[in-house]
């Protein structure tokens, strides 16, 4: 009797886990969601900064947040007016990942996935101001690495202050 009784208490556990499980992979079987959590592996973003990445209405990125922050997989913090989104816990992106990385083996897909790639957060060297690559006014690429400017202001203020090579002029003007 007791062995019955044990073996009902873990056969009651196993299916309450799996059936939460089957909850997070119908939630993250949609790719803007996928993309959210991916985006917001190691690093903290707010609405508008994940609008501009994603190239979602802040309407949509919201429904989302709210049906990913039920089932605590992200966590939001205020500051004012703004909410800031991390990850609940780095694990579901190390599970993202492994299925990825199996599906990548399974179907012989060479390109690995690399959401700093994807998702490019750049820091505008003048200001400081934090925007997705995408977003950028301008970039200069100076001795092999990419300045990016969030307006003319900043990209002039840097030009003023570096001395660029006859052919750092040249590429700079092609991107105006």
């Amino acid at each position: 009797m007791r062995i019955y009784v044990y073996y009902v208490t873990i056969s009651t556990m196993s299916s309450d886990i799996l059936s939460i499980q089957e909850e997070i992979f119908k939630l993250i079987g949609n790719q803007k969601r996928l993309e959210i959590l991916l985006l917001l592996e190691n690093r903290e973003l707010n609405v508008s900064e994940m609008t501009d990445m994603l190239g979602l209405r802040q309407a949509n990125l919201s429904q989302h947040l709210t049906l990913l922050r039920a089932q605590h997989l992200v966590e939001v913090r205020k500051k004012g007016r703004e909410s800031f989104y991390t990850l609940a816990d780095d694990s579901i992106a190390v599970a993202i990942r492994t299925i990825h990385d199996f599906l990548r083996k399974t179907h012989r897909i060479d390109a690995a996935f690399d959401s700093n790639a994807l998702f490019p957060i750049v820091t505008d060297p003048i200001c400081g101001m934090r925007f997705s690559a995408s977003k950028a006014f301008s970039h200069i690429n100076k001795g092999g690495k990419l300045y990016h400017f969030c307006a003319s202001g900043c990209e002039s203020a840097f030009t003023n202050m570096v001395k660029l090579t006859r052919e750092e002029h040249l590429a700079q003007s092609v991107h105006a």
